[in-house]
């Protein structure tokens, strides 16, 4: 990859799903430093560290699974009822803006400077997620949904992978 940008072919390159162990040696041996980190974050996965260490090297962070658990029911990799969309902090805090659950939780991710990448192919979804952008959350408003943090990643190659690929892949401890 680092050869690409050399070549002018791209201009930027970027890593997914690192730990800061990972980031750090990336870091330590590129030749380009990555531009990009794209990690699993959402109110119960804060990676508040690692996000940290990002922007303190200079590397933005693309948030996915901003909403949590709702693309891994299907897979089997959560529990219907862990969805974010239900939880009543977040709800509530919807309520009081008038906006979805959805929204609160795509403006709570750029609102902790992150990159977010919803998922879907509803258009009435899609121009409801564009609303983000009207209005903000308080301070209060964000520690409350940061609170809702216990480190639960739901996108594991070290479970997936060998579900669909017959491969014991970890990347996470």
């Amino acid at each position: 990859m680092e050869e690409l940008v050399h070549e002018g072919l791209v201009r930027n390159i970027g890593v997914c799903n690192v730990n800061s162990g990972l980031l750090r040696q990336v870091l330590a041996f590129s030749k380009v430093k990555p531009a990009v980190l794209q990690i699993e974050v959402h109110p119960n996965n804060t990676q508040e560290k690692l996000i940290r260490m990002a922007k303190e090297n200079g590397i933005q962070v693309m948030a996915f699974s901003n909403m949590g658990s709702l693309s891994y029911v299907e897979l089997g990799m959560a529990k219907k009822e862990e969805s974010l969309l239900e939880v009543a902090t977040v709800t509530d805090i919807a309520a009081n803006h008038g906006k979805t659950a959805s929204q609160v939780l795509l403006r709570w991710g750029v609102q902790r400077g992150t990159c977010v990448i919803p998922k879907s192919v509803n258009k009435e979804r899609l121009a409801l997620n564009i609303e983000l952008f009207s209005f903000n959350l308080s301070e209060s408003e964000m520690d409350l949904i940061s609170a809702l943090n216990i480190n639960r990643r739901y996108c594991d190659p070290g479970h997936f992978c060998e579900v669909a690929f017959n491969t014991f892949t970890p990347i996470f401890d």
